[in-house]
């Protein structure tokens, strides 16, 4: 087979198990990928974000290492990002720690990497592996007024409003192609423009969330909870 025809036939299934939604399918189109190119970055990246869905850490973190010792990949950040998930959850704080400082080596005041060093921190702090429940806003009872400005991660914002799901969202970012959505995303934070007057749960000076039906909000403020009204 010809190499277009077989970056083409790759692509293919790379395409086919990112849109099958059976699990084993999924797994079954990545591996053959593989075994026409093993060291398609796109293919092993898919493949280690499926191990990682499926609670199989150690195995996606051996296959984001072989990513980065392919050496091709321009934005090492958001592997880092996901070995250092995989670690933390495998109970290896220390070098979960390691991987996500890398990730903030190259970008340091990226908000969801900052997120996730802290909870590392605050645990290998409490020598703990569960985190105390954290008494938010959110639990003011309905009818009390909420004034506080409190958005959502950067990340949450991106996959909402530019991909159809977490999944994809999180596909894009480990190849690194979601910096543009993103600064667009932080612009608009900065700017207040995505405050509860800009949110689709937001009616006459009153949140209409399920849970949060009457609670009264300044329209300058905003929330986790927070959505954009649609155009």
């Amino acid at each position: 087979m010809a190499k277009d025809d077989v970056s083409k036939t790759v692509e293919r299934y790379i395409a086919s198990g990112r849109s099958e939604k059976d699990v084993e399918r999924k797994e079954h189109y990545f591996k053959m990928a593989l075994q026409l190119q093993p060291k398609n970055v796109h293919a092993l990246n898919n493949m280690a974000l499926l191990l990682q869905q499926q609670r199989k850490f150690r195995e996606a973190v051996d296959i984001y290492e072989k990513i980065l010792s392919i050496g091709v990949v321009a934005r090492p950040y958001p592997v880092y990002y996901n070995i250092s998930l995989c670690l933390k959850s495998l109970g290896n704080l220390e070098g979960a720690k390691t991987y996500i400082n890398r990730a903030l080596a190259i970008k340091p005041d990226d908000e969801i990497f900052l997120e996730l060093k802290e909870e590392i921190v605050d645990l290998l702090s409490s020598g703990s592996k569960e985190s105390v429940p954290k008494i938010t806003s959110n639990t003011l009872e309905i009818g009390a007024v909420y004034d506080e400005w409190d958005p959502p991660a950067v990340s949450t914002l991106t996959s909402q409003i530019y991909y159809a799901d977490w999944n994809d969202y999180k596909y894009h970012r480990g190849l690194g192609e979601t910096d543009l959505h993103e600064k667009v995303i932080r612009d608009k934070l900065e700017q207040r423009f995505y405050c509860c007057n800009a949110c689709r749960y937001f009616s006459a000076g009153t949140c209409r969330k399920k849970g949060k039906v009457g609670r009264k909000v300044l329209p300058d403020s905003i929330c986790k909870q927070f959505f954009p009204a649609k155009n």
